[in-house]
């Protein structure tokens, strides 16, 4: 297996001005030609910081990959840095300009000698062409190592690694000589993390070429399986074998596979049932909705939301009593079974989903604190209902409600308890 670094460039990655999204695509696509991120660094503007970051890299390193700082600015020293510690100059790339040159005209703007700063390539680089924005990219080799640098905007960097990175470093991968590295992700819902891991527990240690890691956020708990074997049919047995096993231990909480979503898996469950669902929201404030509205195709069983905040808007949108509302409070069992009754009758769909609490920071008592939240699913037979204290804050609490909701929807439409 080939070792890799990732180096993402950009002061506005260390003072929190900017999010590093690259790696996390890198890493994956590393992975599908059988390279490995053993390290990532993140460093800033400074040309002595980049450089001894560089240095490093390649001391521990096969490929070394660099995001940002490729652009026409001051602070776009990539070209500049590279160049110095590989001991190459930089010269005017012809096809490089012309490209800017021509990107450039495209959008009616003239080409200044800042903007031609970005054909400066380090000499016998690659080019890597940007579909999608100015700036090209390049590779080169440095003794036996490799480096790719590309751009830091994260549209332009997929598409230049995807279109054309990728290939460069197929060679320097070298296939089944290196052996084989797989990783799978299983997400779960509805356990803690101690949990999963008290189920895992015996799992650990059983399998030698095998690591299993969690990860835990608002959407629930993530399991990683890697697989390392010197051949890729031994690899994918083993992987089979320990995917199995985890998938026995998490029961009804695994609800998906990779980077798919609750709300994708509802999408085609519903759409397989062929069935509507209208949603009525309290303390998520419509995000149940932007959810399931989120997966193109959704208007075939998505009918109609409402966000029904305020005990005047349930009573005047969905017809909650108001002495109901009084008497047991908005953030209650009687009211969010109601809510759910009700939106189903109005929408005329084959469920009602409703979900109402209290979010915070303020508006929590003694019997009902902060975080508490009731939620609901109706068909014509039957209303099940739950709730739960979620910890965090305002933004986290109606990110794991809504989770929570979708969760039980999936449930439902799965024929699984709603509960573990």
């Amino acid at each position: 297996m080939v070792d890799a670094e990732i180096v993402a460039i950009g002061s506005e990655l260390l003072l929190g001005g900017a999010a590093d999204t690259n790696s996390l695509f890198l890493a994956d696509e590393l992975l599908k030609l059988g390279i490995e991120v053993r390290y990532k660094t993140v460093v800033g503007d400074l040309p002595k910081d980049i450089e001894a970051v560089l240095l490093h890299a390649f001391e521990r390193a096969r490929i070394v990959i660099t995001t940002g700082g490729l652009g026409p600015t001051e602070d776009d020293l990539t070209r500049k840095v590279v160049a110095r510690v590989t001991g190459r100059r930089l010269v005017l790339h012809n096809d490089a300009l012309a490209a800017i040159t021509h990107r450039l005209a495209a959008r009616g703007r003239p080409v200044t000698a800042e903007q031609t700063t970005q054909a400066l390539i380090p000499h016998r680089a690659h080019i890597l062409q940007n579909p999608v924005g100015i700036a090209p990219g390049f590779f080169l080799m440095r003794d036996d190592r490799g480096v790719m640098c590309l751009p830091g905007v994260p549209s332009e960097m997929r598409r230049m690694f995807s279109e054309g990175g990728a290939g460069c470093l197929e060679p320097l991968a070298g296939g089944a000589l290196h052996g084989s590295l797989l990783r799978r992700r299983l997400r779960t819902f509805g356990l803690t993390e101690s949990e999963v891991d008290s189920r895992l527990r015996d799992l650990y240690r059983a399998e030698p070429n095998v690591v299993l890691g969690l990860q835990a956020g608002e959407e629930g708990v993530d399991v990683s399986i890697t697989v390392r074997a010197r051949h890729v049919d031994s690899a994918q047995s083993t992987m089979k074998r320990v995917e199995r096993a985890v998938r026995d231990r998490m029961g009804h909480a695994l609800y998906a596979v990779g980077s798919q979503t609750m709300e994708g898996v509802l999408a085609l469950q519903l759409k397989a049932r062929r069935l509507t669902v209208t949603v009525a929201e309290s303390c998520t404030g419509g995000l149940v909705s932007q959810r399931l509205t989120s997966i193109p195709g959704s208007s075939s069983y998505f009918k109609r939301g409402y966000v029904v905040y305020s005990n005047k808007s349930k009573v005047e949108m969905l017809k909650i009593s108001g002495t109901l509302l009084n008497e047991k409070g908005a953030v209650s069992r009687e009211v969010v079974t109601a809510m759910a009754e009700a939106v189903r009758a109005r929408g005329n769909t084959d469920l009602g989903v409703a979900v109402t609490g209290i979010a915070g920071p303020s508006g929590g008592t003694k019997e009902k604190p902060v975080g508490l939240v009731f939620w609901a699913v109706a068909d014509k037979k039957q209303t099940l209902w739950l709730s739960q204290i979620f910890g965090g804050d305002r933004e986290g609490i109606r990110r794991r409600a809504s989770q929570a909701v979708l969760d039980m929807l999936r449930r439902y439409l799965s024929g699984k308890p709603v509960v573990e």
